[in-house]
């Protein structure tokens, strides 16, 4: 028998720790694979926590209500089989191998600098490497070698100074002036991006002004708040709530954001939904529709359904349509994401949606239904009838989201001579003006109204 030490999963989409919310095996239990060790809440979702092999629980490292990194043990327990668990993608081998060949590499002594080596630097440079160094091997090339640092200061300053960065990292910094170490890497192991160095020249030159870099934020250094406790109340920025927050804060921080408005016939849109809404068991809401109708623009535009991977200053081009659509529930905004439209029906999409909209709501939504959304769709007509424009932020790293307004009659001019009243719609598209032009999205977003004004035009892209 050997005791397996079981490790909280990664529940994906960049969550880091989850609380224990309740178990449902004690020490000594006698387990199946399979069977439910506990649940977990998330700031997205609770879900179970199944056991991946069986055996006899013999111990539980974590209590019911705290909250544990992803990677941590969890539970001990004895088994026959015990199985190769992912640590971040790869097996515990695989991640315990990396992790002694980065600490090899980190104590490794650097090499002492002759006069020779010295004078001729050598061109062949990792992708991550040392600034110090760096700087130093410049300076040695333009100075003569009797003037060599004692040794022990270049080992200090190589050790206390170590910066990681891409070498077209290095150059921008080295373009714009910024010196690389006075900034906190954001990326893997610390590493500086790009974004990192625009961020740091986003801070204003004045003495007064205070700044804090923590990308992907850039704000004012925060200010308490003074205020009546016995007319207010206090509660912690936490859950479902924070990640909101972080999410808006990253989104709006690194992206350009650029939304155009737009308003269009929904007479015959009007007239399909209610056709299938009265043929269908399944109720059909506008969101369906819009669902689908958006992914034979995307398609014919292929940018509005890209990203920027900003680690690698790459444009991430998507052949595949996941459509998220934000819900409002009590915990706040959760993003569902119906994967590969292109391949489901509306009634298909409304069936599906219903169904995670409803786990949505009550935090029972699977971690792997919030993910991997390559457009958004947001509703903004709900809770609501005055409402006339958005702004919708995009889910990052998405590269735009529509907003949905409310359908309202309204007198429009049919020709020179006639007024008649219409159902009208308005739609509000955000999108990366980094990756698409106003050109672009408004060719986009006609290509969609063609559809809404004409339902045989939508149908045959179907």
């Amino acid at each position: 028998m050997t005791a397996f030490e079981f490790r909280l999963p990664d529940p994906g989409e960049g969550l880091t720790e989850a609380e224990i919310v309740e178990w449902h095996v004690e020490e000594g239990d006698d387990i199946e694979e399979d069977d439910i060790l506990c649940e977990v809440e998330t700031d997205k979702a609770v879900s179970d926590v199944p056991s991946p092999c069986p055996g006899t629980i013999e111990e539980r490292t974590a209590s019911k209500g705290d909250t544990v990194d992803v990677g941590t043990v969890i539970v001990v327990i004895e088994t026959e089989n015990p199985p190769e668990q992912q640590v971040g993608g790869r097996t515990e081998t695989e991640a315990e191998a990396e992790k002694t060949e980065k600490e090899a590499d980190e104590t490794e002594e650097p090499e002492e600098e002759t006069e020779e080596t010295a004078e001729e630097p050598t061109e062949e440079t990792e992708e991550v490497v040392e600034e110090t160094a760096e700087e130093e091997a410049e300076e040695t090339t333009a100075k003569p070698a009797d003037e060599d640092e004692p040794e022990e200061k270049e080992e200090t300053e190589v050790e206390s100074d170590r910066v990681f960065a891409a070498p077209h990292t290095r150059r921008y910094a080295r373009k714009e002036g910024v010196e690389l170490s006075e900034i906190d890497g954001s990326g893997p192991e610390g590493r500086v991006l790009q974004a990192d160095i625009d961020a740091q020249l986003q801070e204003p030159a004045a003495e007064s002004a205070t700044f804090e870099i923590e990308h992907p934020t850039v704000g004012i250094e925060p200010t308490s708040i003074d205020e009546d406790e016995s007319r207010s109340r206090r509660r912690e920025l936490s859950g479902l709530r924070k990640r909101i927050a972080e999410n808006m804060t990253e989104s709006k921080t690194i992206v350009p954001h650029l939304t155009s408005g737009f308003e269009c016939d929904a007479t015959e849109f009007v007239a399909l939904k209610e056709r299938l809404d009265e043929k269908n068991d399944v109720h059909i809401t506008y969101t369906p529709l819009f669902v689908k109708a958006v992914v034979p623009a995307l398609k014919e535009f292929p940018i509005v359904n890209a990203s920027i991977d900003d680690t690698t200053d790459e444009i991430v081009e998507k052949r595949y349509y996941n459509i998220g659509v934000a819900t409002h529930t009590e915990d706040g905004l959760i993003v569902p994401v119906i994967k590969d439209v292109d391949t489901k029906s509306i009634v298909e999409i409304a069936e599906e949606l219903e169904s995670l909209v409803e786990q949505a709501r009550d935090r029972s939504i699977s971690p792997s239904d919030l993910q991997d959304g390559t457009f958004t769709v947001t509703n903004l007509a709900t809770y609501g009838e005055h409402r006339t424009f958005g702004t919708p932020v995009i889910n990052y790293p998405e590269a735009a989201i529509l907003g949905i307004g409310r359908i309202r009659d309204r007198p429009v001019a049919v020709d020179d001579e006639t007024v008649a009243v219409r159902s009208r719609i308005g739609l509000n598209l955000s999108y990366d003006h980094r990756l698409i032009d106003g050109a672009v999205a408004n060719q986009f977003m006609e290509y969609v109204i063609d559809g809404i004004e004409d339902t045989d035009v939508l149908l045959s892209r179907l």
